[in-house]
């Protein structure tokens, strides 16, 4: 069994920190309670898609107009943190607002807390290359002047019974 089991809301002040660090080195910005990773410094600076091999002008030409992306500055950005609506489930204090922090956002602040500013080895499903993990590696490399992880893995698809393995699904199988 693992030692730690971290989950994502119970460490929002971390990923709250790691927002702070990341606006703090201006890669960030703030609007109207909500905070947005500015990609397109992130790609001038050290290049984005290193993992997936996507270029972010195939990106743009290949994008549709999404509602909501008004506070947007470059169209490609993703949330650090997003504003809370009354109604939404969850919602916790910030400098910014009372909202919740991006799904790019908890594994590099988990991760950081309990392995260091770098690690060997993380991993995951081919589906998780593009976006999380090509957003982890950005905001990472921003937050900490390097890239969190050394090296990605990635399996394929695991089918059971035609459908695709997840926890998430109740119907993943152990090594054991």
């Amino acid at each position: 069994q693992p030692s730690i089991e971290p989950n994502a809301s119970g460490h929002i002040i971390e990923q709250q920190q790691m927002i702070k660090t990341i606006i703090d080195k201006g890669f960030d910005y703030e609007f109207n309670g909500s905070v947005y990773f500015y990609l397109k410094k992130y790609n001038d600076q050290f290049g984005y898609g290193a993992l997936s091999g996507r270029n972010i002008e195939d990106m743009l030409n290949n994008t549709r107009e999404l509602e909501g992306q008004d506070e947007k500055r470059y169209p490609l950005d993703f949330a650090l943190w997003k504003k809370a609506d009354s109604t939404h489930i969850m919602h916790w204090p910030s400098l910014w607002s009372e909202g919740f922090p991006g799904w790019h956002l908890e594994c590099s602040s988990m991760g950081m807390k309990y392995l260091g500013e770098q690690c060997d080895i993380h991993g995951g499903g081919m589906d998780l290359i593009f976006p999380q993990h090509e957003c982890e590696l950005a905001q990472s490399t921003v937050a900490t002047g390097r890239p969190h992880v050394r090296y990605w893995m990635h399996n394929n698809m695991i089918t059971i019974n035609g459908q695709k393995m997840a926890r998430s699904k109740n119907n993943f199988i152990t090594l054991e």
